[in-house]
């Protein structure tokens, strides 16, 4: 019998030993990796590059983000609920991601459509990103591959959920009038404390802009040339 116990012994030292010595160091060197090239393709590279002129200094712009890492279980029931929920989401990813450019806190998704025909694995994807994203109320925009070159419908669609308005530096025209337009602040009312523009010829012209609704530059150098000509 404590011949037996030896043998135990002197086996299960053995395989202790080649496990924690030799079989991780042989790990290290076993496999060998390489780069496989750019994070994004072309296209995703060139909606990319649109997204951060978008978003300027305004916010910061991530790319491939693992929804485990943005998104936890809410209200689980008990620790298996949770490792359940939490798997639901672990092998999945968000396209792009802007987040505030100071805390880093999320502010928008952003899936992209690349054109291509919906498989069924895309499919899924796609209902799990936006059940996601409703649950944890994050806003969520769908975006075409098209808008890779155009940069001002992109700034209207994140304009809704992220300020992209620097005051001191914003010249606006009211686009009834032509003329300069004022940043006001609601006094009273159900949209109390929020910020809009106002026509400084008022009140005269009783044209009013929501503060977060953006302009091409373009579009906007247009209004008093065109006022200027009539």
């Amino acid at each position: 019998m404590f011949d037996i116990f030896i043998v135990v012994a002197i086996l299960v030292t053995f395989f202790y030993v080649i496990q924690k010595y030799v079989l991780k160091q042989e790990d290290t060197k076993r496999y060998q990796y390489r780069v496989k090239g750019p994070v994004l393709s072309a296209n995703e590279g060139a909606f990319y590059n649109a997204l951060v002129a978008a978003v300027g200094e305004h916010g910061v712009v991530l790319t491939r983000v693992a929804m485990s890492s943005v998104l936890t279980p809410h209200k689980a029931t008990n620790k298996k609920a949770w490792f359940i929920a939490n798997n639901y989401i672990s092998r999945s990813y968000f396209d792009y991601l802007v987040c505030d450019a100071r805390t880093l806190e999320p502010r928008v998704v952003l899936e992209l459509d690349n054109g291509k025909a919906l498989d069924k694995g895309k499919v899924e994807r796609e209902k799990l990103v936006m059940q996601v994203c409703k649950s944890a109320n994050l806003p969520l925009i769908g975006a075409n591959i098209k808008l890779s070159y155009q940069v001002g419908k992109l700034r209207r669609l994140l304009a809704t959920h992220i300020d992209l308005i620097e005051p001191d530096k914003e010249v606006r025209f009211c686009k009834r009038c032509g003329s300069p337009m004022i940043l006001k602040v609601a006094s009273q009312g159900e949209y109390k404390g929020r910020r809009f523009f106002t026509c400084s010829r008022q009140p005269h012209c009783t044209y009013t802009e929501n503060y977060n609704v953006v302009f091409d530059e373009m579009e906007q150098n247009a209004l008093p040339t065109l006022f200027n000509e009539q």
